[in-house]
């Protein structure tokens, strides 16, 4: 269970504030998202934070899947994904939940690509730097990791909701 003693709206906000921050100041929005919900549930991963290091820019800067998502992608499975490969029903468990994500990131973004969000090609170091140089990343790509956090928050909370009330759970 996420231990937690904050309303799910203030877990969410406080998802989107820290992720945002990390964002602007250490400028890989994976590990953005990867360590904000490992100060909010506790997770003491170095594993996890060095593993999402480089989807950072769609990927090593290539503009493929957003590094925020792929960052909440890697909150699910950390938190709910399976512990061993004999562990279908996990699996099979979580996979809805990373399709929402998905789904809800591509609504809000219209992309679940880095270039296509951001319109720049990071691999180009002349595009990069304007990138940086203009402030427009900080003030767009700390929204996109903000809002990733709150719609990975949103998530784990649902998660937690359906396990309070999941039949098979109860004890016979």
């Amino acid at each position: 269970m996420i231990s937690i003693d904050m309303k799910k709206e203030e877990f969410m906000q406080n998802a989107y504030d820290i992720a945002a921050h990390k964002e602007v100041v250490f400028k890989g929005c994976s590990q953005a998202i990867v360590s904000a919900f490992q100060n909010l549930l506790g997770l003491n991963d170095i594993l996890a934070l060095k593993a999402a290091t480089g989807f950072a820019g769609g990927i090593a800067r290539q503009g493929l899947t957003c590094g925020a998502l792929t960052g909440g992608i890697m909150i699910l499975g950390i938190k709910y994904g399976c512990s061993n490969l004999e562990d279908y029903d996990s699996f099979k468990k979580i996979l809805p939940f990373v399709e929402r994500l998905c789904s809800i990131f591509k609504e809000e973004f219209g992309s679940v690509n880095c270039r296509d969000i951001t319109g720049m090609n990071l691999m180009d170091s002349k595009q990069m730097e304007e990138f940086y140089v203009s402030g427009r990343h900080d003030r767009e790509c700390a929204v996109v990791v903000g809002k990733t956090a709150r719609m990975t928050a949103a998530l784990l909370c649902e998660i937690e909701e359906s396990l309070l009330f999941d039949i098979s759970k109860l004890p016979k």
